[in-house]
């Protein structure tokens, strides 16, 4: 072993002991390169779940062409119609409605209103006649 060697040896191991040192002499001779650096590599982080209700908001009201504060707006005025509550609530656009509204009702119940709220206009603004 080169003098280097020997030096970049002494300066891993540190203050560890003999059986600490055999310890890991011993894994090292066990296990491959890859599974080494994995073992001492950063943890991966997980990615949380991202607040996905403005998404489909969005998605919802694609069929709607109006401005999207315009349609934040019906949206809240539908849902506070519909559970009989008053929302004071100016929303900037759909994912501002979104965070305004969590508070206030569940996910469910503002992607239930979003989607009652475009059948009511389908219904009320259709251009097809309809016999009754």
């Amino acid at each position: 072993m080169s003098p280097e060697e020997k030096k970049a040896l002494r300066a891993l191991c540190g203050k560890r002991g003999k059986p600490e040192l055999k310890l890991l002499f011993a894994l090292i001779r066990t296990h491959d390169d890859r599974a080494l650096l994995a073992a001492i590599g950063p943890k991966k982080r997980r990615k949380t779940a991202a607040n996905t209700l403005p998404r489909d908001l969005a998605k919802t009201f694609a069929p709607l062409v109006a401005p999207a504060a315009e349609k934040a707006e019906m949206l809240v005025e539908h849902l506070a119609k519909k559970h009989r509550r008053k929302l004071k609530l100016a929303p900037k656009g759909l994912a501002d409605a979104a965070r305004r509204l969590q508070p206030h009702f569940t996910d469910a119940q503002i992607r239930a209103g979003a989607e009652s709220l475009i059948k009511d206009l389908a219904k009320r603004y259709d251009a097809r006649e309809t016999v009754v």
